[in-house]
């Protein structure tokens, strides 16, 4: 089954030959393609380096854990940023 973000699986010869659209409408549409050949095990994926970059800011996040600890946080009481920064100054 096709994940539905995936637009295209090509083979290296078809992606190839029109290298620079795949990359042009990789980047416009954020939508990642496969290249495949007959060895599935030996396939790669074009993304675009936004969303690669967001890929590794988001592996970062989790594991350093600041995800989770935002998630910890969720449900917490909100707090008055003006009145925080006046109890830490007259402390």
């Amino acid at each position: 089954m096709r994940d539905k973000q995936v637009e295209k699986i090509l083979t290296p010869t078809a992606a190839r030959k029109n290298l620079y659209k795949i990359i042009s409408n990789v980047n416009r549409d954020s939508k990642p393609v496969i290249i495949q050949g007959t060895d599935k095990s030996k396939s790669a994926v074009l993304i675009a380096k936004k969303d690669y970059d967001s890929l590794q800011e988001t592996m970062k996040l989790i594991l350093n854990g600041q995800i989770r600890d935002a998630k910890n946080r969720e449900n917490d009481e909100s707090v008055d940023l003006d009145q925080m920064i006046q109890d830490l100054e007259n402390e």
